[in-house]
């Protein structure tokens, strides 16, 4: 247990400290946040609510599938590209132990996002929520994320670290733009919202969008984020354990 806390310690610390993630997960979200804000009108109406409090969602969600992505699908791959994974053979840490703490890493470092990306929305538009309504939102996107961590995961597998990054960045861009996370769905063409609906990101944010209205997540969208959580976490525990076979 001590040596999953240090492991876990080092990890959030890692990750804090790396400057791709500060410009990309908390710097380049908020960016986009003021400016779409300022561009639309923090109180132009959207779904039931104000642009404020739906964009605050939308970039909070773009930028937890983000991390998930690069600091934790890209950093696998480039680990496992440098031999860590066979190093970790040589010490008492075992690869459940690698991978367990850094989710848990990660974890940590979603909810200080959140907690980050609120704040700041909540600060500069008095985005006037309930407690309550702070709370679940932030809680739905915080539990939420865990799919886009097995995304991530699965990332992590693949042999060539280089491609992850291309991979990772188109995967980020289309979850973000198909799925209204950039602007809301009905503004996109008909064939892009019949796409988006189904997919995670979308389902991920509309789950946190409802809550703002006072209501809970459609089913659809515990189901498509359960779903898709699950198969990607299959996949790459049957990738990692067949390479460990080898």
């Amino acid at each position: 247990m001590n040596m999953f806390i240090a492991q876990t310690k080092a990890e959030s610390i890692r990750i804090i400290r790396s400057p791709f993630f500060m410009l990309f997960s908390i710097l380049m979200p908020l960016g986009f946040y003021f400016l779409f804000a300022s561009l639309n009108g923090s109180d132009m109406k959207v779904q039931s609510t104000t642009y404020a409090p739906f964009a605050m969602i939308s970039m909070t969600a773009f930028s937890l599938i983000g991390t998930a992505m690069s600091q934790f699908g890209i950093r696998l791959s480039y680990e496992r590209r440098d031999g860590w994974v066979r190093l970790l053979k040589l010490t008492p840490l075992t690869p459940s132990t690698w991978i367990g703490s850094k989710m848990v890493a990660h974890m940590i470092v979603h909810l200080l996002t959140i907690i980050v990306i609120f704040g700041a929305a909540g600060l500069v538009y008095s985005i006037d929520l309930s407690i309550s309504q702070w709370i679940v939102c932030g809680g739905w996107l915080w539990v939420g994320s865990l799919p886009f961590l097995a995304m991530g995961s699965l990332l992590g597998t693949m042999k060539n670290a280089d491609a992850v990054i291309a991979i990772a960045n188109i995967l980020q861009m289309g979850l973000a733009i198909l799925g209204g996370l950039w602007m809301p769905l009905h503004t996109l063409p008909t064939w892009m919202q019949n796409i988006g609906e189904w997919l995670p990101s979308y389902r991920y944010a509309h789950g946190a969008w409802n809550m703002l209205n006072g209501s809970a997540p459609a089913l659809l969208d515990v189901t498509i984020l359960l779903v898709v959580g699950a198969v990607f976490m299959v996949l790459s525990g049957y990738i990692l354990n067949r390479r460990e076979a080898l």
